[in-house]
């Protein structure tokens, strides 16, 4: 019973570190099957198409493009200002975080100044308090 048990653990730890097993896969660059369907095909021009496209200046696609390619030109810059907008207000409101304001610091006569304000606010208090009474 222990011989069986110790060749099964020897063959199962043999197994851990076998090779894998060769698996063929296309060598194409673009990660695209070797056949290349009328929708993949479709697909793979209007991403060449959008690639020349995204990259114009707003006069020149409004020159050149019209109808669908021009409003999605459009609605795909329109979010890209958007977003760089509200990208710059976020790093203004970083960097007055870090940049903290400095306050002076009180010279002698002011500390004097304010201890003498709070002792007369406490001496009026404690008039207060003891009319009361």
């Amino acid at each position: 019973m222990r011989v069986a048990a110790s060749i099964l653990a020897m063959a199962a730890t043999a197994s851990a570190f076998a090779p894998m097993p060769i698996v063929s896969r296309s060598t194409t660059l673009s990660g695209l099957p070797e056949e290349i369907s009328d929708a993949i095909a479709e697909n793979q021009a209007k991403s060449e198409r959008w690639c020349e496209i995204r990259l114009l200046s707003d006069e020149d696609a409004e020159a050149q493009l019209s109808g669908e390619e021009l409003e999605s030109f459009k609605a795909y810059h329109a979010d890209n200002k958007a977003d760089i907008v509200k990208m710059k207000g976020v790093t203004e409101l970083m960097l007055k975080s870090l940049e903290l304001p400095k306050i002076q610091p009180k010279g002698k006569k002011q500390r004097k100044r304010d201890k003498f304000v709070l002792q007369t606010k406490i001496a009026a208090a404690r008039a207060a308090e003891a009319a009361a009474k």
